[in-house]
């Protein structure tokens, strides 16, 4: 069987989906591959033939979680593209999957060093998206030339995980507006110091 073989795609997913479960039911103790295989009913030599380490299978259970978003439309306004985006982000953080993940990635940030690792490639696919909406506001004259973008996206994105860990104000694309007029608001007047 080849990695595109529908089997092998549905093995995979089973596997994946299980790590989500143990991980968000048990925390980082509760991630073992004997776990795994005791609750898929998968073989353990078929996931040591995909993840030759628990590490490396615990990767790829928060890849396969983890939020992913598209370029903006290359027709679209800094305006259009960031509710697009941020729209996305809603549905991304509402998908129950991710919502779950999301503590459990906290506390293994105290166990595993490889989580860093996780967190850094997560972080760059958002931030070439973001980068991407960001220069939109530039070249459309809504943001400063010299935006520091990590510091944009938490004004921006910010209050839709305030929202997810504390369930308030309720995550819904009008705080999404919200948070983008807000954001949008904070770059019209004078600048902060």
């Amino acid at each position: 069987m080849t990695d595109d073989d529908p089997r092998v795609a549905k093995t995979r997913a089973t596997v994946l989906d299980t790590g989500t479960e143990l991980l968000v039911e048990g925390g980082p103790g509760a991630f073992t591959i004997e776990a795994i295989v005791a609750r898929s009913g998968v073989a353990r030599s078929t996931i040591y033939r995909h993840w030759p380490t628990r590490d490396e299978l615990l990767l790829d259970v928060f890849d396969h979680c983890s939020p992913t978003f598209d370029p903006p439309g290359p027709d679209l306004s800094f305006q259009e593209a960031a509710r697009e985006f941020l729209y996305a982000v809603v549905q991304q953080l509402s998908d129950p999957k991710w919502a779950r993940m999301l503590p459990a990635l906290m506390m293994l940030k105290a166990y595993e060093t490889s989580v860093a690792d996780i967190e850094q490639r997560v972080y760059e696919r958002q931030m070439a998206v973001v980068g991407v909406l960001f220069q939109r506001g530039i070249d459309d004259g809504l943001l400063p030339p010299d935006l520091d973008q990590e510091q944009a996206v938490a004004l921006l994105v910010g209050p839709l995980i305030f929202a997810l860990l504390t369930g308030a104000p309720k995550l819904s694309p009008q705080l999404a507006d919200a948070a983008l007029h807000g954001f949008v608001a904070g770059f019209a007047g004078p600048r902060p110091r």
